[in-house]
């Protein structure tokens, strides 16, 4: 058996061998034919290959067949070629290798604006390719751009991201020009990037492109510190369909499955190419919440609005005589009837819709009919439902012909309904909790609510006999629990205060009770003259009596009557003995009385004092219960919501919630088709839409961007050397019921805005190619639409009057009540433009001009603020129907008795306003049949001309010149013009007034007015020693021109005191109104010792200034003058760069880029503009009493400080009462306290230096490590305005390292990233910190399960080192996801 086993093996074995044959040969480099060695040769799809020798030779032995022979050696182009070897023939082929360029032949059009090598490249330009993108399933495209050399990358969130390079990150980063396919990717009104919403997905992207270093020579303004273009695949190259599914998990608690599919399909027919391709995300977000958020949502901070329109009288828990009107009260049965009630309202008084009796409502009111009454029998309890979703309830027969709400203003003075359900509903109920929120037995007393209670936070004013009724500096803890420091200790929260001890060591055994004052001994001090261990007053004066100081009579015994002289009868020395005369206490006698005994009058009343026993238990020391121990102030305040929640989830009560909520959506899908019908000639038409829920970061706040859309269309076309391209790029933030809202404040975004783009290049080449000369124009034009909730552009739809021609008559005054700034309707009116000396509402109107042909007076319409009210004022519209025909806007008169009654009839279109007021109103009909509707009623108001919806326009030229000198020399020269409308005159785009169109047609040039036009020059050289081998030097400027947000921002930020803190951008700078000497106005507030709500001019006498600070290191500065501020100029950068980039060796390929930058002109992080004024004390008082008092003058002009301690003291006490005297004024309105304004000013230069340098080292074709290294110096960036050094958000040093295995025998692929980031202090807006430094490990694993499945899995931050990327977002931690992707 084993004989035939041998025999059959060797048979088998001869017969195989006989069957195979040999292929050799030699491997070159076809530029000089040097032979390769280690080159890799391989028979594919079997296991037969072989390497070079040092002479380049190979020999492969292979069973007889048919292959594809590939050969591949770093550095050098793979090749393959097609071969037959034969049974026992040996054949020859040699191969010759063409060298590869520097990463793989890649190819770019970013840094040239045309298509060149990247060698050729004359910047420092990194390429993140397809396969790279393919290889990682990541959560999003920026994770792709992290490691990038010179790029500052921080995520706030799963799909939220900002980036910029070299520094100077921030929320609103727009250094860093993004585009999409030369597109410029940014959000319209703010020209932000919002990465999140650029509809693009990962299976469509061919290549990423990162140029840094300035590029406005090529791409002027926001190419500030360079350019990132995201390029997509064409239809024309890559076809097909491909789907993939994303799965993962974050690491934290209670989260939610993260789910992504990406789709991509493409087809081309002849010479079109269609591609479409979309992404749908859904997941749950890092949770975070900032302290802004906690404080604008808490309920010690905001009151709790939801009881201002729970139709509760809330006063009327604690006060029994019910502020609430009377007739109403809430019973037990409404409760399973009214939503949301609760069984405390049983009682209340109750909001019944109804005027209290006959003589009370709104003039012009409804009144309840007999028909009413009939409909309302049927229900249980009386209620009437008006079509209006308003309910009146208890409409019974003893309410005939009472007035009740319609929600119209039927009396014209603005406010809706009024004196129905009167003292309901007020806006002081949000403070009327309840509860005893200061813990100090009082509930819902005066300094529990509005601006007496909000004064207590940051304060330590002292109360009477000592108590702190300041609550002290404060913060929230992680769990949104406010805690304080109100012993000033520096330990919030602490539990001193009720631990039964003296911890402030203020405890004594007796206390003055005239003063209060602690004392260690029982009663002033005093001379025992006679030593009877008692203080003695003296006497009252007698011959033989001794009364003493509590009017006892001692006794006949003379002590010393005055005029006796004094003896000692038997010379003992004393005078207790029979026969002896005591002195006066003085030791003298005639003065008429007995002195007493001498004393120290401690509290200076005149009389001595005795005190009060403190120490109740005898122990002579604190215990609890005893005077100072355990008492206010020695701990920290403890804040009490009773049973309710510390958190209100509609902070501006509009009825969205505004909480943070951290669910993400996200859908985005790109169609394209490409047309090239000819070599010569290609089009192309893309459109891109995104829609997005997720938090993102601004300087000002957290925003939920909840359905937030974005959309963009673009066409690109190329015929020959030309390129024209245009785009428009458009904004929509969300739904009316869910809109973008500020997760602080509640403020809702309202963006329809829009930009639109031109640009026109090209491109020449002479002397065979030895000169390329490209030249270009660009032109942008942005059209914001915020309606006033970011920027200032609400004049064309805010109710008023604003260029001065409003209707005569009309109110222009209104009280604001909900403290917004705007008038909102339902807000009362309180001065009209009328003659008498009140500005009353039916007084005669200002301005006539003269009398009209029937007799009428006529005005003139020029009323400045004039609201739209919706009635004819000035009594010049005739869209009425005069039934009684006495062309007077009246009421038919049907009893003759000349005065309106109820149930007249008043005249079609005309409106009754109480008493014997009746006015044209607008009511949407034409009731004069000429074919005008409400004509000449609120004339002037909200017309086409008031649209302040800033246009701005953009122009650039520009030209690069590359001349080749000769092989291994290049010189580069470009040169960029810009016109910002807003910096320069020099053109008249002539299309920001109302009705002008938008044609270039209509410009004019302006060459004498030259001043703000942006000049960016480049210049530089490039050698090249060797093919792929690089050097350049280049100097270049450029500029970044201030952004919408910049120059027209107006949105409300938070709280400083009692005033409400807005951010306005610098447009028309920013210019204070003032009196005939010069001096600026202010706005007094109640606190002050003038009329608050009056308008004031600052007087520096007994006056200062106080800008609070955005910057949590310092606490404000003052000031003594107040300053017009121009408006923003353009950043401007200087900076030299020297580079290198090539192949090292055949495995090493490295690049180096060094630079030195000088920047000026930089506009400042959002800082106080409009001074607080302050009582000129708060600075200038000796608190310590060490005799040494601040000066203001000294302070702020020569930046002295004489005493340290008193200046720190002052910080802690400009918030107490009386203190703050108003606030500076930009604009004077007296409907409204004008907020404090923050906003943006040019400051600053600085120095910088830095490397960027990147080596990547072939360990063989399967095994490679790239790893990166940034370092950034800078001379101190010292802000001037808060005398402070400002940070550049980026790190000095960050790193990266890249390891990756693709082995050519197995499907599989494997990554390891990693990530350092030095630690660096951060300053954006509102958000100030530090960023700690952190080290962060991806893994990347892919598997090809057959030629059209692929699975991909990564474990972002495999330690889970939790970490901060960004002040103000969250903490991050490991993310694992898993990507199945198949090619159809």
């Amino acid at each position: 058996m084993v004989k035939r086993f041998l025999s059959i093996t060797l048979f088998t074995s001869s017969f195989i061998f006989a069957q195979t044959g040999i292929i050799s040969g030699r491997v070159s480099n076809k530029v000089d034919n040097s032979p390769l060695l280690g080159a890799n040769i391989i028979l594919q799809n079997t296991g037969f290959g072989s390497a070079t020798d040092s002479e380049g030779r190979y020999e492969i032995e292979a069973p007889q067949g048919d292959y594809n022979l590939i050969v591949s050696y770093i550095g050098f182009e793979r090749l393959e070629r097609q071969v037959s070897i034969k049974s026992n023939q040996t054949i020859n082929v040699n191969l010759e290798l063409v060298s590869e360029a520097i990463e793989l032949e890649t190819y770019v059009v970013t840094a040239s604006r045309r298509r060149e090598r990247i060698e050729d490249a004359p910047a420092a330009i990194s390429v993140i390719s397809k396969a790279q993108i393919r290889r990682e399933s990541n959560a999003n495209l920026g994770d792709y751009i992290k490691g990038v050399k010179g790029i500052d990358f921080t995520q706030s969130g799963i799909d939220s991201y900002n980036m910029t390079a070299r520094g100077f990150n921030s929320s609103l980063a727009s250094r860093l020009l993004t585009l999409m396919d030369g597109r410029m990717a940014n959000v319209p009104s703010l020209r932000l990037t919002a990465y999140n919403v650029i509809p693009v997905t990962f299976d469509d992207v061919e290549q990423i492109e990162v140029v840094l270093g300035p590029a406005s020579a090529l791409y002027g303004p926001n190419a500030h510190s360079g350019v990132l273009n995201i390029v997509t695949s064409s239809p024309l190259t890559t076809q097909g369909t491909s789907l993939s599914v994303q799965g993962g998990m974050l690491n934290q608690a209670d989260t939610d499955l993260f789910k992504k599919m990406n789709f991509r399909t493409a087809h081309k027919y002849k010479n079109l190419g269609l591609k479409f391709s979309g992404v749908v995300l859904a997941g749950q977000d890092w949770e975070h919440y900032n302290p802004d958020e906690f404080e604008g949502h808490d309920p010690a901070f905001i009151g709790r609005p939801n009881l201002t329109n729970d139709g509760i009288d809330q006063l009327s828990i604690n006060n029994p005589t019910n502020i609430g009107e009377e007739g109403s009260v809430f019973t037990r049965d409404m409760l399973d009837i009214v939503e949301g009630s609760d069984p405390s309202w049983v009682g209340l008084k109750w909001a019944d819709n109804i005027a209290q009796n006959e003589f009370f409502g709104e003039p012009g009111s409804p009144r309840i009919t007999q028909e009413m009454i009939d409909v309302a029998a049927t229900d249980p309890f009386n209620r009437y439902f008006l079509s209006d979703n308003i309910t009146l309830w208890g409409v019974t027969k003893d309410k005939l012909g009472w007035a009740y709400a319609d929600g119209i203003d039927n009396d014209g003075n603005g406010a809706i309904d009024n004196n129905i359900d009167m003292g309901i509903d007020d806006g002081m109920e949000a403070w009327w909790d309840g509860i005893d929120n200061d813990g100090d037995g009082l509930i819902d007393e005066g300094d529990e609510k509005g601006s007496d209670w909000l004064n207590r936070f940051g304060s330590y004013t002292s109360g009477t006999r000592g108590q702190k009724q300041g609550l002290g500096n404060y913060k929230y803890d992680s769990k949104g629990n406010i805690i304080f420091d109100t012993n000033n200790n520096g330990i919030y929260d602490d539990q001193l205060g009720s631990d039964g001890l003296d911890n402030d060591n203020d405890w004594a055994p007796f206390m003055d009770p005239v003063t209060g004052d602690l004392w260690n001994v029982p009663n002033e001090p005093y001379i025992d003259s006679n030593g009877d261990g008692d203080y003695d007053i003296g006497e009252v004066y007698g011959d033989s009596i001794y009364i003493d100081f509590v009017g006892w009579i001692l006794g006949l015994s003379d002590w010393g009557l005055d005029g006796v002289q004094a003896l000692d009868s038997n010379g003992d020395g004393d005078y207790d003995d029979p026969g002896d005369i005591a002195p006066d206490a003085d030791g003298t006698e005639g003065n008429g009385k007995w002195d007493g005994d001498e004393f120290t009058d401690l509290n200076g009343n005149g009389f001595w004092d005795e005190y009060d026993s403190l120490d109740l238990d005898g122990n002579g020391k604190a215990s609890p219960g005893e005077h100072n121990v355990d008492e206010w102030g020695e701990g920290d305040f403890k804040m009490n919501y009773g049973n309710l929640p510390n958190q209100y989830k509609d902070a501006n009560n509009d009825g969205i919630s505004d909480y943070p909520d951290f669910r993400v959506r996200n859908i985005r899908y790109n169609f394209r088709a490409d047309w090239e019908p000819s070599p010569d000639f290609s089009m192309i038409f893309s459109h891109g839409y995104a829609w997005a829920r997720n938090i993102n970061i601004t300087g000002i706040a957290r925003y939920l961007a909840d359905g937030w859309i974005y959309k963009y269309y673009q066409t690109r076309t190329r015929w020959k050397n030309f390129f024209l391209q245009t785009y428009l790029n458009t904004s929509y933030s969300g739904h009316p019921e869910t809109p973008t809202r500020n997760l602080a404040t509640g403020s809702i975004i309202f963006d329809r805005s829009k930009k639109f783009s031109a640009q026109l290049q090209h491109a020449n080449e002479f002397k065979n190619g030895k000169i390329r000369f490209v030249w270009g124009m660009d032109y942008f034009l942005t059209m914001p639409d915020t309606r006033g909730t970011i920027l200032s552009d609400k004049n064309r739809t805010d109710l008023r009057d604003n260029n001065g021609n409003g209707e005569a008559g009309s109110p222009y005054i209104f009280n604001d009540r909900n403290d917004d700034t705007w008038y909102t309707k339902g807000e009362k009116y309180t001065s009209w433009s009328t003659n008498d000396q009140n500005q009353t509402q039916f007084g005669t109107p200002l301005d006539s001009i003269g009398i009209d042909p029937s007799g009428k007076t006529t005005y003139d319409d020029k009323v400045l603020g004039a609201i739209k009210d919706g009635l004819d004022n000035d009594g010049d519209s005739d869209d009425y129907i005069d039934l009684n025909g006495n062309n007077i806007p009246d009421y038919v008169d049907s009893n003759g008795n000349g005065y309106f009654e109820l149930g007249e009839q008043v005249e079609p279109g005309v409106r009754w306003l109480g008493n014997q007021n009746f006015m044209v109103y607008a009511d949407g009909e034409d009731n004069d049949g000429d074919g005008r509707i409400d004509e000449n009623i609120d004339e002037g108001i909200d017309e086409a001309s008031e649209d302040n919806r800033y246009i701005v326009n953009e122009f650039g030229l520009y030209y690069q010149l590359n001349w080749k000198l000769n092989p291994k020399w290049e010189f580069i020269q470009a040169t960029r013009l810009d016109a910002h409308d807003r910096l320069t005159n020099i053109i008249d785009f002539n299309n920001q007034e109302y009705g002008s169109n938008y044609s270039p047609f209509k410009w004019d040039f302006n060459f004498d007015k030259t001043n703000g036009l942006q000049v960016s020059p480049k210049i530089g050289i490039i050698h090249k020693p060797r093919e792929n081998q690089n050097f350049r030097l280049t100097w270049a400027t450029a500029f970044n021109t201030p952004s919408n947000q910049a120059l027209f921002l107006d949105i409300f930020v938070t709280r400083v005191a009692i005033f409400k803190v807005y951010a306005r951008g610098a447009g028309g700078g920013y210019v204070f109104p003032r009196d005939e000497k010069g001096r600026a106005s202010y706005f007094s507030v109640p606190d002050a010792d003038s009329t608050a709500g009056t308008y004031y001019s600052y007087n520096s006498d007994n006056q200062i200034l106080f800008y609070p600070s955005t910057d949590p290191r310092i606490e404000g500065f003052y000031g003594n003058k107040v300053l017009d501020l121009p408006e923003l100029e353009a950043e401007k950068v200087s900076s030299w760069e020297f580079g290198y980039k090539g192949r090292i060796n055949q495995r090493l390929f490295g690049s180096l880029d060094l630079y030195t930058s000088h920047y000026s002109s930089f506009v400042s992080p959002v800082t106080f503009i409009t001074p607080i004024v302050l009582r000129k004390s708060v600075l200038e008082t000796d608190y310590d009493g060490d005799g040494v008092i601040n000066n203001i003058d000294d302070v702020v002009d020569n930046d002295i400080i004489a005493d340290q301690e008193d200046y720190d003291t002052s910080f802690d006490n400009w918030r107490n009462v009386g203190n703050i005297q108003g606030i500076t004024a930009l604009k004077k309105d007296r409907s409204y306290t004008p907020p404090v304004v923050v906003g943006y000013v040019n400051y600053g230069e600085v120095d910088m230096w830095g490397l960027d340098g990147s080596l990547t080292y072939f360990f063989n074709l399967e095994l490679s490590m790239e790893v990166t290294y940034s370092h950034l110096g800078m001379t101190e960036f010292f802000n001037p305005i808060t005398k402070n050094k400002d940070p550049i958000n980026a790190p000095r040093h960050k790193g990266s390292m890249k390891i990756q295995y693709n082995p050519n025998k197995w499907p599989i692929s494997m990554g390891l990233n990693a990530r350092y980031v030095d630690g660096f202090n951060w300053s954006s807006g509102i958000y100030y910190g530090d960023i700690k430094p952190y080290t962060i490990f991806d893994f990347h694993a892919g598997y090809e399960i057959n030629d059209k499945v692929k699975v991909n899995l990564t474990l972002n931050n495999i330690l889970n080192h939790k970490h901060v990327e960004i002040i103000g977002g969250p903490s991050l931690g490991r993310i694992a996801l898993l990507r199945l992707t198949t090619n159809l």
